[in-house]
């Protein structure tokens, strides 16, 4: 009996390795792009037509997504099979035209993804205050031989506009197929290296938890505040970068 019982943990071990080993294989992450329905090029929209971002994306300023551009947002140039506008013999814009007519949404695949559990507000992030950044955040760029380094992603944050969907979608703007160009995009520790670089994060963290700091405020020493960056200049405190709270709900 011993021994089958031995037998038994040894093929449960094996099943718990090989399930562990599939998950973890599920969960990595890589650089990677899918079909989509239309071969929508980025690059000819932003870098020969000029469009900007957040003409299309353009919820990325005001709501939690940056939103995926309506049918509506398309014909707007192109225009409806009885009026085409822009390119009025293309195979692809033609396929956008028999959606519109259609009255259906795009079924566009997603690249970029966060878990369900993770609060990311584009608005937050497109409007934040760069001057919030440690003074010497992104000097250390090297846009030729370390495009997608933390010190280059900090540096496209800090001049603002497109340039900050760029530090965490890539360059878009040069891309015919929408692709993932990180492998960690959306993960806990990417998305810290950059809050890291915020104007006293560490030193707010060793203070105590958001709710704590809120609430008690008044308590603390009002230099102490200052010098590590808990209220802001009108007043307001600002978020705990590093806290739970702020990303998870």
């Amino acid at each position: 009996m011993l021994g089958k019982k031995v037998i038994n943990l040894k093929q449960y071990f094996l099943v718990g390795l090989f399930v562990s080993a599939f998950f973890l294989a599920l969960n990595t992450t890589t650089a990677y792009a899918e079909e989509q329905p239309i071969a929508f090029s980025h690059k000819l929209h932003t870098v020969q037509n000029g469009i900007a971002c957040q003409y299309c994306h353009l919820y990325a300023r005001r709501s939690f997504s940056s939103g995926v551009p309506p049918v509506s947002t398309c014909i707007g140039c192109h225009g409806p099979k009885e009026q085409k506008l822009v390119q009025p013999d293309s195979k692809e814009v033609n396929k956008m035209r028999t959606f519109w007519s259609d009255k259906e949404p795009i079924p566009w695949v997603k690249i970029h993804d966060v878990p369900d559990f993770v609060r990311f507000p584009h608005k937050e992030h497109i409007n934040a205050d760069s001057n919030r950044l440690l003074d010497d955040a992104g000097a250390g760029c090297d846009t030729k031989n370390a495009p997608r380094s933390l010190e280059c992603k900090l540096a496209q944050f800090r001049t603002g506009g497109d340039q900050r969907c760029l530090a965490c979608h890539g360059d878009v703007r040069q891309m015919e197929v929408i692709t993932q160009v990180d492998e960690n995009f959306g993960k806990m520790g990417w998305c810290m290296e950059c809050h890291l670089q915020v104007k006293g994060a560490k030193e707010r963290k060793r203070t105590g938890s958001t709710i704590a700091g809120w609430y008690h405020a008044k308590e603390m020493d009002k230099k102490r505040e200052a010098a590590i960056g808990l209220v802001n200049e009108k007043g307001y405190h600002n978020p705990n970068m590093l806290d739970c709270y702020t990303c998870h709900y």
